[in-house]
């Protein structure tokens, strides 16, 4: 037998199991459906938040600006997103970015540092843009809008405080997507 040929069978096992195992993670609930669900889920309910938003001048386009490492954002970055009124455009900008509040008309925030979080909320001050994090505790820290994503369902809590001082409008019937089951 040539020596390829035997080096490629004592391989085979390896390659069945690992591709057996491979494929049973794929099907599981948590692996294939519910990152997806959720992150469908997300896009729903930030472009239902922007849908109640108002900005001082209507911009043409809602520009929504992706920051940090997140876990939500892939159905918000990849492609068009539905129309709500004006068409959204969402983009990746570092947190960093010095002129992010004249960039963004909107602001998705994931995980960054506390440094990074403070650079960002100073380049926001004084520029009405809307922000909603992934993170809950965000909402004690300069967020407007702090996501809750359950598996079956994503609600949100307000600051409005900042809502307040943000130079946007929020629509009050906001609050009803925000509704946890059960509650009339």
């Amino acid at each position: 037998m040539p020596q390829r040929l035997r080096a490629l069978l004592a391989c085979l096992p390896w390659l069945v199991c690992w591709a057996a195992f491979g494929n049973a993670l794929a099907q599981t609930p948590e692996a294939a459906v519910a990152p997806n669900a959720r992150d469908a889920n997300v896009r729903q309910v930030v472009l239902g938040i922007i849908s109640f938003t108002r900005w001082p001048t209507a911009p043409a386009k809602v520009r929504l600006c992706v920051v940090g490492n997140t876990d939500y954002a892939h159905d918000l970055l990849a492609g068009p997103l539905p129309s709500i009124g004006a068409p959204v455009e969402a983009t990746r900008v570092l947190a960093t970015e010095p002129a992010i509040g004249s960039l963004c008309d909107a602001l998705y925030l994931g995980t960054v540092s506390d440094a990074e979080r403070r650079q960002l909320l100073a380049n926001l001050a004084g520029h009405p843009v809307l922000t909603i994090s992934e993170r809950n505790d965000s909402c004690t820290l300069g967020v407007m809008f702090c996501l809750n994503v359950d598996p079956e369902r994503v609600t949100f809590d307000i600051n409005l405080d900042i809502v307040a001082r943000s130079g946007v409008r929020v629509h009050p019937n906001v609050l009803k997507l925000a509704r946890k089951p059960g509650t009339p």
